[in-house]
């Protein structure tokens, strides 16, 4: 009930309906690095990340790994399945060992079908989410690679709330994801270091400045 709570997807259903999909859904756990589902593969569930992290990615002709993101405690999966069951979009990885709720896409249509009015929540919880990935697209093509970088730091470090940021990514996966070199994401940390913003151990970065990061964001 908390889990799906926490979420911006489902948090605003009522309890009862919370209680519903509560009692349909199921826990897996995954190890790290365990491939939770493949592009392509069928898509039946909507899944919610209890602890660890998973990673979003695509796969190149050539074999190469694309980072599209960082799926965090609290936040969903496959929220496309519940529009239209069609094939994933995309690849997931375990980052850590982790527990993922499932909800089968059946429970929800179910509870839609009975109870229309949810429609609207859901509905509105799925636009805020493409606005998302649309602005996340815009600034891969209007933004230079360091104000992404510091785009996707000021990201993480408001959604948890702490000045410790723990990316879960190397600097060659950071890079794939923001679509640049690793020589050029490293660069850019060690600018923002210089600057005074950050402080940079391995994947753990800490926010000193983000209010200078945000002006030089354009945040």
């Amino acid at each position: 009930m908390e889990l799906l709570r926490r979420t911006s997807l489902l948090g605003g259903l009522a309890e009862e309906d919370l209680v519903r999909l509560a009692q349909r859904s199921v826990s897996r756990r995954y190890r790290r690095g365990q491939v939770v589902f493949t592009e392509g593969d069928p898509s039946e569930s909507l899944m919610i990340v209890a602890d660890g992290r998973v990673k979003v990615l695509s796969i190149s002709d050539d074999g190469r790994d694309h980072v599209l993101n960082v799926i965090e405690p609290g936040e969903t999966l496959g929220e496309l399945s519940i529009a239209d069951g069609g094939p994933r979009s995309a690849s997931v990885e375990a980052l850590d060992a982790c527990t993922l709720l499932v909800l089968e896409r059946r429970a929800i249509i179910d509870l839609l079908r009975e109870r229309p009015e949810v429609a609207e929540q859901l509905l509105k919880a799925l636009g805020a989410h493409v606005r998302r990935l649309t602005g996340h697209t815009a600034d891969l093509v209007f933004l230079d690679l360091p104000r992404r970088v510091a785009k996707l730091l000021l990201y993480r470090y408001n959604d948890t709330g702490r000045p410790v940021i723990e990316l879960g990514l190397n600097q060659t996966e950071l890079a794939a994801m923001l679509g640049g070199s690793r020589q050029s994401v490293n660069q850019a940390m060690r600018e923002f270091e210089k600057r005074g913003w950050i402080v940079a151990e391995g994947q753990t970065i800490t926010m000193l400045d983000a209010e200078r990061m945000r002006r030089y964001a354009g945040d």
